[in-house]
């Protein structure tokens, strides 16, 4: 019972709050309450989740703190006993995993590897491993995942007959046929394989604090990996990696590798086996299977961390796009090295570093100029230190000469990294990040050194 005082307290309460805040408080409460009731996977949270990974990230570009890293771990990790290792690969480029398991092997990296692919087990593969001996499992994972009956009722579908045809073509030993095919539907296969692929490894792979899922043109740099996953608990559910897509369905860039906690993984295949069955029924319409992924996490509440999407990376070394926010933090890898002399040349290029690769430390690795350098002779011929323009590049047109090029990258101290001048169309663009540098003749390109210096004086080591 509210006794009389309480009661005229309430009622003063009542009688001071303003006509707009009687009507806001419930208002407020009834949001709440739908908030709170509306399903784990629901526009409302990926919405609000998506404004508050916003917020984060404009923070962490304006304050970028690299202090925390290298604080005593508390999770430190073990990379070749505590880390499993997920591999997926094609028919049309099988050719890239013997030289990627060498590439891995460079880092002193022999976890626990699983080859997920999309056409039977040939013979040759039986036989992979690293440098030192150690065997990789190889599994045809959309032929298990068909054996087991997890898409009964979807084997009339279009996809699962092109899965068909090439896995007929490949028992045939019709090798043409089954390189044309391989190439053709690659893509739409992939789709298939990322929930199979992790459900195979989570019930036969030793049971591991870390997953991590990569592309067969995939380098990881493990120190630089292990320098992020000891300072994560990885008892709770993790789900991190590149971020890419709308607020609807955020999901990591597969390329740039995934990375998941063993809890993760238990909650969804230990304790949400009938999420699990659904999203392997969708999966044959699947454009994207690392969006599956994520929408089918969503479902039992686990969401893409992106606190740390600026450790990853899902370019080449030549054409990795060095944000000035990023220099102080640790690179993961490099992705897009499908072409097997690319991928050797990354692995002898590292295989003797000592310690996690910084952002920073790329230009100095591949021998790019000094940012004094820049300071000094800023105008630069012949090059290009932006390289793809996309939707973080300016572009000023009708700018007269390549000094007015310049001058406009210094009025954006805080956020041009690089600039690049076109004399013939009179185009100037400019980037919040700078590229080791590529060839354009009759150009002019330059990078923000003063920019530069100022973010490096601020990392810890």
């Amino acid at each position: 019972m509210i006794g009389l005082v309480e009661r005229h307290q309430f009622r003063s309460m009542s009688t001071r709050l303003s006509r707009w805040q009687k009507i806001a408080i419930p208002l407020l409460i009834c949001f709440f309450f739908i908030y709170l009731t509306s399903p784990l996977d629901s526009s409302l949270r990926s919405f609000f989740r998506f404004q508050h990974t916003q917020l984060q990230n404009f923070y962490q570009t304006h304050r970028p703190s690299d202090g925390w890293l290298f604080r005593k771990q508390r999770y430190p990790i073990d990379a070749d006993n505590e880390i499993g290792v997920i591999i997926k690969t094609g028919y049309g480029t099988k050719h890239r995993l013997p030289v990627s398991l060498r590439a891995m092997s460079n880092e002193s990296f022999f976890p626990d590897t699983l080859v997920v692919q999309d056409f039977p087990v040939l013979p040759e593969q039986q036989y992979y491993n690293y440098t030192n001996g150690k065997g990789v499992s190889v599994v045809d994972i959309l032929g298990w995942n068909l054996g087991r009956g997890a898409l009964k009722g979807r084997e009339h579908l279009e996809r699962i007959y092109k899965y068909k045809n090439l896995a007929d073509a490949v028992e045939a030993e019709e090798w043409v046929l089954s390189e044309g095919l391989g190439r053709a539907i690659g893509w739409e296969l992939d789709a298939m394989k990322f929930l199979p692929a992790l459900e195979y490894a989570w019930n036969t792979l030793p049971k591991k604090k870390w997953y991590l899922m990569l592309d067969d043109d995939t380098y990881v740099i493990k120190d630089s990996l292990l320098m992020l996953l000891g300072h994560l608990n990885y008892g709770k559910p993790h789900y991190i990696g590149n971020a890419v897509g709308d607020y609807k369905g955020r999901f990591p860039h597969g390329g740039s590798s995934v990375i998941m906690s063993g809890a993760t993984l238990r909650n969804l295949f230990e304790w949400h086996p009938e999420v699990v069955a659904k999203a392997h029924l969708e999966s044959p319409y699947a454009i994207w299977g690392d969006k599956l992924l994520s929408t089918t996490l969503q479902k039992i509440g686990i969401y893409l961390d992106e606190t740390y999407r600026r450790f990853f990376n899902g370019e080449t070394p030549w054409t990795t796009k060095m944000w000035h926010d990023r220099l102080c933090l640790p690179l993961i890898g490099f992705h897009s090295l499908g072409n097997p002399e690319a991928m050797e040349l990354v692995g002898e290029t590292f295989k003797d570093n000592q310690g996690p690769v910084f952002w920073r430390s790329l230009a100095k690795i591949y021998g790019m100029a000094d940012y004094q350098t820049f300071i000094d002779m800023p105008i630069r011929p012949n090059i290009n230190y932006v390289g793809r323009l996309d939707e973080s590049t300016t572009t000023v047109e009708h700018v007269a000469k390549v000094e007015d090029c310049l001058d406009i990258c210094d009025r954006h101290s805080t956020t041009c990294m690089a600039w690049f001048y076109d004399p013939n169309s009179k185009r100037c663009d400019f980037a919040p990040w700078a590229i080791l540098g590529d060839f354009a003749d009759g150009m002019f390109s330059g990078v923000n050194g003063k920019l530069a210096q100022r973010q490096v004086r601020r990392c810890h080591a």
